[in-house]
């Protein structure tokens, strides 16, 4: 089977226009906040900017790969437990 090869890396305008999009899906019209307004509670760029950030985070966490042999820490000892020891 041939490598898995990763997406390319998507730009700020690919993710803005999959923001507005998933908002609009949403019924969320985003053009009514300002578009960018240090006094404002929220503005588009900050808004954008946000979205940015968690759809990054998604996909950095989306790549992470665990290790075959990490063992878990459990907070109980596993029902088998009660048979294999004497």
């Amino acid at each position: 089977m041939a490598d898995q090869v990763p997406p390319p890396v998507p730009t700020d305008e690919e993710l803005n226009t999959y923001i507005r999009t998933r908002y609009a899906l949403l019924g969320i019209d985003i053009s009514v906040l300002p578009g960018s307004d240090s006094d404002a509670p929220m503005d588009q760029e900050r808004l954008l900017a946000n979205g940015r950030s968690i759809l990054r985070q998604d996909a950095e966490v989306a790549g992470f790969e665990i290790d075959p042999q990490f063992n878990l820490p459990m907070p109980f000892p596993a029902p088998f437990t009660a048979w294999t020891e004497g």
